[in-house]
Order: C-alpha cells, then sequence, then structure tokens
C-alpha cells in the first residue's frame, strides 16, 4: 500500500466586501461559501481507488508571528492506494479541486512541499483536548450517544477571536476520514436493530420520558446512518497549557451546533503528557500522521459497562430518577426473534439498498447475528454524517471586520483619476459624482435637487478624502466658486491655500460664530438684495438675468465641536444653520455636516432632516440606524475605506467613494494630480 499527503495553506481570505464579490453574488456570498466547503467534503467522499483517506482542518495560533500571521490555517489531505498510478491519479484530483473547484473562488490557497513535520513541530504541546458526542451512560444499561445538531451558518469567527486572544501557541484541529471499513459496521447495524427493538418493548411497559428520548434517538441513527457514507471525526486541541483547551473548544462547540443542543452535555475529555502519557502520545502521533486515534475516550467506558448484552433487562421509570433496578419487564428469554427490525447488512461505506430489498437482503443472509453488547454501540460517538459534521469542519469565513491575526485580501479601490477620465463629463454645475456603485456604475447627486449633505464615519472610514473629492468637482465646474470650510482640526483643507481658490477656512471653534455672520452677510444678505432688485426667486434665475454669482459651499468637517463650545456659541451657530438649511436651496448656499458622533446633542433633529442626503461610512450599528434608519452602514467592514451607504438623490444604496490623490508640498505636485485641472482652469 502506497501512502501520499497533501498539504494546502490558506494564504489570504476573501473580502466579500470587494466588488468581485458583491458584483457577482450579492448578499449570497456567504452562503455560497458554505456550499463550496461542503463540495469539498462531497469531492472528498467520492474519490476512487484511495484507502483510509482523511482530511483535516488545522487553525494554528502562534503569537510569536506578526500580526497577520498569528494565525495560520491548512488543509492537510492523507491518503493510501494500491499503487502508485491510483496514487497520482488522486492527488491529481485533490490538487484540481483546490486550484479550480468553486473553493478556490473564494480562499488562495498556496502548495505546501514541506514534509508534514516541518508544518508542524508538537515538541510544545502538553496537552490535548478532544470534542466527542455528548454521551449517556447509566448503571443499570443505560446508554446513549447523541447525535450532533449542525448549525449549517457557522463562520469560525467566534472561534478566530478566542484563539487570537491567547498568549500561547494553540493547535485547532478537524479531522475527518472516510469510514469504509464493513468490520464495526456489521456490528453495531446489529446493535441498533437490538437496542430499537428493545427500547419499543420498554416503552409499551412504561412511560418514560428518557426511554421516548433514547428511542427516537436510536431511529434517528438508524434512518441517517445505515445507510449512508459516514465520516470518522477527530475535533481537538493541542495546547501548552491545559486551562485554555476548553474555553476554545466549547467556543466551537457553540458556534457549530445549535443553539438547544442538549443544553449543559459535557463534549470535552482532556488528557496531559504528564498524567496520560499513553493515551497523549496515541493522540499526538495521530495527528502528526494526519490519522485519527480513540484513545481519549469518556471513563464510563473504562470498567465492564461496555460488556453488558443489550437484552439484560432495562428497568422502566419508577422514581424520578431512570429507574430503581426492582422491575424486570420480561418474563422470557431473550429470542431474537422478538425484533421487528431486522439487522441490516454492511455498506461497507457505499450506499447500499433500503426498504423491502434491504430486508429481503437481511432475511437471505444465513448467518446468524450474534447478541449484540452495550460497546457494539461505542463506534456510534465518533462517527458523523456530512450534515452533522459540516457544523465542525469549516474554513473561516470573514464577516463585515478582517479575521484577526489573518491576511484579508484588500478591496481594490477605485480612483478618483480613473472616474474622472471615464465620466467628467457627468460632473456638471448642478451635478457630481458621489462614486461607484457595486456594478461599477457612477452614482449621481443633484445641488439643485438635494442643497444639503450629512456626512458620518468614524476616523478612518473615508470622509475626509470624500470631502476633497467632492471639493474638486465643485470647483472643476468653475473654479471661481466660493468654499467656507470649519476644519477644526486645522490640517486637513490647508492645501487649498496653495491652489489661489476662494476659499476661507476656519480652525477653531471659538471663531466659526464669526465665519457664520460672515456668510449670513457675504453670502445670504447679499443674493437675498440681488433677488430683490431683479425680481427674481432663486438662484436660476438670477443667474439668467446676468448676474456673475454661483454656488456657495460651506463645510464643517466635525460637527461635534461645534456641540462642545458654549451654549451661546452653540445657539447663535444653530440660529444661522437652521435658517440656511431651510433656504438654501433657492439662494445656492449648500451645507455638508461631517462628523464622527451623529447623536442628538451634535446634529439636532431639524438640521439632520433638512439633509435629505446622507453619505454615512463606517459607524456602529445604532449610529447608522438613527441617521439612516437602516443599520447596513454598521455592517460596513473595516477594510472597506471609502465605502459608505448613500440615501438620497439616486436612492438608497451602498457607494465605493474614490481615492483621490493630493498635493502633498514638494513630493506631490500639483501637476502630478487631479487638481491641476482646476489649476489650468483658474
Amino acid at each position: 500500500m502506497k501512502r501520499s499527503v497533501f498539504s494546502v495553506k490558506v494564504v489570504e481570505l476573501p473580502n466579500h466586501n470587494s466588488h468581485k464579490f458583491t458584483k457577482q453574488y450579492g448578499t449570497s456570498t456567504n452562503k455560497l461559501v458554505i456550499n463550496s466547503q461542503r463540495e469539498l467534503l462531497l469531492h472528498w467522499l467520492s474519490l476512487n481507488n484511495v484507502h483510509n483517506s482523511t482530511l483535516s482542518i488545522r487553525y494554528f495560533h502562534n503569537p510569536e508571528e506578526s500580526s497577520e500571521q498569528q494565525l495560520k490555517l491548512y488543509l492537510i489531505a492523507n491518503y493510501s492506494a494500491n499503487d502508485f498510478h491510483n496514487l497520482q491519479q488522486a492527488r491529481d484530483e485533490i490538487a484540481s479541486f483546490f486550484e479550480v473547484g468553486n473553493l478556490s473562488t473564494f480562499y488562495k490557497f498556496e502548495l505546501l512541499q514541506k514534509e508534514l513535520s516541518q508544518i508542524h513541530d508538537f515538541k510544545w504541546v502538553s496537552h490535548i483536548g478532544e470534542v466527542i458526542k455528548p454521551e449517556i451512560f447509566n448503571l443499570q444499561g443505560y446508554y446513549l450517544p447523541y447525535l450532533f445538531e449542525a448549525n449549517q451558518d457557522n463562520n469560525m469567527l467566534a472561534v478566530c477571536d478566542v484563539l487570537h486572544r491567547l498568549k500561547e501557541k494553540f493547535l485547532l484541529e478537524i479531522t475527518l476520514q472516510v469510514c469504509q471499513s464493513s468490520e464495526d459496521r456489521e456490528t453495531w447495524v446489529n446493535a441498533l436493530s437490538q437496542m430499537v427493538a428493545q427500547l419499543q418493548l420498554l416503552t409499551t411497559k412504561s412511560k418514560d420520558g428518557f426511554i421516548d428520548t433514547a428511542l427516537k434517538t436510536y431511529k434517528q441513527y438508524q434512518e441517517s446512518y445505515v445507510n449512508r457514507n459516514l465520516f470518522k471525526y477527530s475535533i481537538k486541541a493541542l495546547a501548552e497549557t491545559r486551562s485554555n483547551i476548553r474555553t476554545v473548544l466549547m467556543t466551537l462547540v457553540q458556534s457549530a451546533t445549535k443553539s438547544n443542543s442538549y443544553g449543559e452535555q459535557d463534549y470535552i475529555e482532556i488528557v496531559s503528557r504528564d498524567r496520560d502519557e499513553q493515551k497523549f502520545l496515541e493522540t499526538l502521533r495521530a495527528t502528526e500522521n494526519v490519522d485519527i486515534s480513540t484513545a481519549v475516550e469518556r471513563k464510563s467506558w473504562e470498567g465492564d459497562f461496555g460488556e453488558k448484552y443489550i437484552r439484560q433487562p432495562m428497568k422502566p421509570k419508577l422514581s424520578n430518577d431512570l429507574g430503581d433496578g426492582s422491575t424486570n419487564i420480561y418474563s422470557n428469554s431473550f429470542n431474537s426473534a422478538n425484533f421487528g427490525h431486522p439487522a441490516l447488512p454492511s455498506s461497507g461505506g457505499a450506499i447500499i439498498r433500503t426498504g423491502a430489498s434491504a430486508i429481503t437482503q437481511s432475511s437471505n443472509n444465513s448467518r446468524r447475528l450474534p447478541l449484540a453488547q452495550i460497546k457494539d454501540l461505542k463506534p456510534l460517538h465518533r462517527l458523523a454524517t456530512l450534515e452533522e459534521i459540516s457544523g465542525f469542519f469549516r474554513l473561516v469565513i470573514p464577516g463585515n471586520t478582517p479575521v484577526p491575526g489573518m491576511a484579508t485580501t484588500r478591496l481594490a479601490y477605485s480612483t478618483a483619476e480613473e472616474i474622472f477620465n471615464n465620466y467628467k463629463h457627468l460632473m456638471t454645475k448642478d451635478e457630481y459624482i458621489v462614486g461607484l456603485d457595486d456594478e461599477d456604475n457612477p452614482v449621481i447627486s443633484s445641488w439643485s435637487e438635494i442643497p444639503h449633505r450629512l456626512v458620518a464615519g468614524v476616523s478612518g472610514a473615508g470622509k475626509s478624502n470624500f470631502l476633497k473629492w467632492i471639493i474638486f468637482q465643485f470647483l472643476y465646474v468653475n473654479p471661481k466658486r466660493r468654499i467656507y470650510i470649519a476644519d477644526f482640526g486645522g490640517v486637513d483643507f490647508q492645501w487649498l491655500n496653495h491652489m489661489k481658490v476662494n476659499v476661507e477656512i476656519e480652525t477653531t471653534p471659538e471663531n466659526c460664530p464669526n465665519l457664520v455672520e460672515k456668510i449670513h452677510q457675504q453670502e445670504y444678505e447679499r443674493r437675498l438684495q440681488l433677488m430683490q432688485e431683479y425680481g427674481v426667486s432663486n438662484l436660476k434665475e438670477l443667474q439668467e438675468e446676468g448676474v456673475e454669482i454661483d454656488r456657495t459651499l460651506w463645510i464643517i468637517d466635525e460637527a461635534a465641536d461645534i456641540a462642545d463650545v458654549s451654549s451661546k456659541l452653540r445657539d447663535t451657530i444653530e440660529k444661522r444653520l437652521k435658517e440656511y438649511a431651510r433656504k438654501g436651496r433657492k439662494f445656492g448656499i449648500h451645507i455638508i455636516y461631517c462628523t464622527q458622533r451623529p447623536t442628538t446633542e451634535v446634529i439636532t433633529k431639524q438640521v439632520t432632516d433638512q439633509c435629505e442626503e446622507k453619505v454615512v461610512f463606517r459607524v456602529s450599528p445604532d449610529a447608522s440606524y438613527r441617521i439612516l434608519e437602516d443599520a447596513s452602514a454598521g455592517d460596513i467592514s473595516k477594510d472597506a475605506k471609502g465605502r459608505a451607504y448613500l440615501s438620497g438623490y439616486s436612492g438608497a444604496k451602498f457607494v465605493n467613494t474614490p481615492l483621490i490623490k493630493m498635493p502633498i508640498g514638494s513630493k506631490v505636485k500639483i501637476s502630478d494630480t487631479l487638481w491641476a485641472n482646476i489649476h489650468v482652469k483658474k
């Protein structure tokens, strides 16, 4: 028998906020990723001419690595074949799945050429914990291994968060082996049949909640295990210290199973190098060889519990416990003819006949099946269907924030240069381009239809860059337009002073009332006087009369700073703000509020209502709902810089605002940026 190992590493996680995924899959990306991982298991089941095929997912945390390399994710395959030809054929099929299969759409894999021992050196491991199905043991002869109830939506993010917080090396391993041996299958199929018959007899004699549950569970085993391909599983944690094992494994169990699965049943067994050396070394060798060991098991199996025959009387419930053992419900000796469910034949890991044909096949079997013992059911606690185990066997699926410790595909930003070159004809005196939607179409907004805007987002989300993009377009149409900026940070817009454009920047909140009064006198009152003089009612009509006047833009870069000044100054400012918010449309005075804290204390409801267009970059879900009455902006990834949720002229949608290159002293000249188009026109 020839043996081979195939290893790949996930070198980069997908970013589901990228155009590639949102354009092609919309909101269905996570579901498709989960389906592609299920396809991996189906592919593994379908491999021909291989034996003892084992597939392992490994999460290896090493706090000594760099921030994006602390958590490494591996897929390792171990398989054997009768000859080199079949071995190479299997290897080619496995490689093809990782190179061109659906899973490769969502994950970037790197084939590892190193020997397996070089990937993981396990000398640091001192403790190993394993997840095993919950089992109930009772001295009267009761035994019940529960099934896993998988959470098919498990994304492994909670597990990765816990791993990231560890201060030690830690390996989480989920290993599956395709069951092909017919020896123990025939044994537990026979035991299942006898157990179901036994429990059915019990239920006719007495009502007992546990017996009813056991009967239902064992029938589920008959229905889902006897005629199905199964996996033997090993779910374990290898650690330097014992204390973190249960935390990580229970986080995995809670993520991979449904919340109502068996309450507080214990899933975890732990062995240590210094206390359980034989069991420890056996299960460690299994990890080293990408194999499965059953050395770790519950202590109840160590006695003679498993030697009991299933035919031995189980006592009905006579008290609040499982039974006091005082009543034997059997008056006759055990006879296999009592059983209404004949034992089905072994499938050998393949799909076999069910129903009448299976019973006929069993009836024609001249070999008499032995009386089953409790230990014949023991293999069930290490077996699982694809549906059961798929909640555990899961590559992490990134959410709206990067997986800590792992590299994530960076979003490809649209540049302002690209949008300008392709769509500058859409930049007019009345309209501008907000950005591109998820189908790469330009998203337009209108000054004439919606005069005022609210821009919100946490620091670093892209709002300051967006303001520069708006300023560029505002001046590109007419460099003589005036802009007033309350920039209380004092540095974000100083470069405008070097461009000889009509801009005035106020850097202190205390002086902001002076700026407000200046705008009121030089812009608002002047326009009102001109409209009265020419007998018109809005900016457009005034321009048609030949008056050289255009739109004015007032940007408040951090409205929260206004809320922090004295109440008198704030009242003075808000008095004018409310007036402009009501009358700005006809006067051509436009306001952009920009804030990191869009609370009612920062922006009053009246002003917020007048800002009919909202451009909301990444904020908390609560802030998103407060502004948009929708939590969408709270779902934007930290990595998705420049992505915002727009509610306004073009409807409600996600928009990707472009990165605009800025002049930087002597390093980046104006002539090397889009701003040269404004400079030249002036």
